[in-house]
């Protein structure tokens, strides 16, 4: 029976420290440390009005780190 109550008891540990780690979450809001202005450039060599969405979109970040 030793080997049931260590279990147990392990197993308790494991559920509060899951319960702490779900409080701290919900607790504080994750934030985004900046915000990044992103500039559309070109579109296979076009403007934008003339996209259809089936190429990746290439843009230029301003002011990134």
């Amino acid at each position: 029976m030793l080997a049931d109550r260590y279990t147990k008891i392990v197993l308790t540990v494991i559920a509060a420290a899951l319960v702490v780690q779900t409080g701290k979450d919900l607790a504080s809001p994750a934030r985004a440390a900046d915000a990044v202005k992103v500039d559309i450039v070109k579109i296979n060599g076009q403007g934008l009005k003339s996209w259809d969405g089936a190429v990746p979109l290439p843009v230029r970040i301003v002011g990134g780190r």
